[in-house]
């Protein structure tokens, strides 16, 4: 999980918004935002988990430019081993890295890696 302040505050922004925008495609979404445990799941706590009549589709770990690192790799092989599709999401800007850790890993064939970008306007 993020350390700053501000990646915290990405990490759970991007929790909810990626509740909000899949909530039509799943019967249930539970998210799990900063260090707030409301669902488990096989005995963790993923940031978001999508169910559809009561079966877990997937579970999903936002993980910030900070976090995409070898440090988080033995808790990314936990997730992926628990029963259900794991899909990490990172900034656009470390896919590459992110891919890179997961070939070098061994987790390449186990995960699914998903992007996600902030775009401001002012």
């Amino acid at each position: 999980m993020a350390d700053s302040t501000d990646s915290k505050f990405l990490h759970d922004w991007v929790i909810r918004s990626i509740s909000e925008k899949y909530s039509r495609l799943y019967t249930e979404i539970k998210i799990n935002p900063g260090e707030e445990q409301n669902f488990e799941f096989n005995g963790t706590y993923p940031d978001a988990v999508f169910i559809n009549y009561e079966q877990v589709i997937q579970i999903v770990e936002v993980e910030t430019a900070e976090d995409v690192n070898k440090d988080r790799v033995d808790h990314w092989k936990k997730m992926s081993d628990l029963g259900a599709q794991l899909l990490i999401l990172v900034p656009k800007s470390s896919e590459k890295e992110m891919r890179n850790l997961s070939f070098d890993s061994g987790l390449a064939a186990r995960v699914k890696i998903g992007t996600f970008d902030v775009d401001i306007k002012i």
